[in-house]
């Protein structure tokens, strides 16, 4: 098994360039998906997200938790983002252990798409770790055309996450994103030949 971190800040086409390394034969791991399972109604940490946020953030009937309500509080307010964190990540963390767990004895590329790739302990276990990158202005478009996002929370959330020269500094491949989806496909195709050499070298 070879690990690959996926990572950069929000709107740079993390999540639409695992989408291509998956056709092109990895196995994704989507933090994302393991946040929103961890979140379902019912479930521990969405106990532990009510009592600490409040019943206004759920959608009713369904009880199901309004993730752009919570990310309205916790990207304006540290503090309460640092709370969510403490909540929600230990089982995200948990649910990628034993994902990678079930693969560990198989000659797979897995590719953990995860936001929080270098500022957490994420980075330890990743033989590689690709950062994508895309001007403000690129991502602004999307999250507005894509997420339906205010520029303010944009910006917010934006502000929240690490420098992207830092991320870049910690990148073993960068990507750009910022011209068609024709050049993030020859990028992957470019991404997906460096990652298997790196696999056949470490053999």
């Amino acid at each position: 098994m070879f690990v690959v971190g996926l990572t950069g800040g929000i709107g740079t086409g993390k999540s639409t360039f695992a989408a291509l390394l998956l056709e092109r034969g990895a196995q994704v791991i989507d933090a994302d998906a393991l946040g929103r399972d961890a979140l379902r109604p019912g479930a521990p940490a969405w106990h532990s997200v009510v009592d600490q946020f409040g019943q206004e953030i759920l959608v009713h009937p369904s009880m199901e938790i309004d993730r752009k309500r919570l990310a309205d509080i916790v990207f304006n307010n540290r503090e309460a983002l640092k709370a969510l964190n403490a909540i929600v990540h230990p089982m995200i963390f948990k649910a990628i252990a034993d994902e990678l767990d079930r693969m560990r004895s198989t000659d797979e590329v897995v590719v953990l798409d995860a936001a929080l790739i270098v500022e957490t302990a994420l980075a330890d276990i990743c033989d590689a770790v690709i950062v994508m990158d895309s001007t403000d202005e690129a991502r602004i478009r999307r999250l507005k055309r894509d997420r339906e996002m205010s520029f303010a929370n944009i910006r917010a959330v934006m502000t929240s996450q690490l420098d992207p020269q830092v991320l870049l500094r910690r990148a073993d491949i960068a990507v750009s994103n910022d011209g068609t989806p024709e050049d993030l496909a020859q990028e992957a195709d470019r991404v997906w030949a460096r990652l298997i050499e790196m696999k056949d070298a470490r053999a």
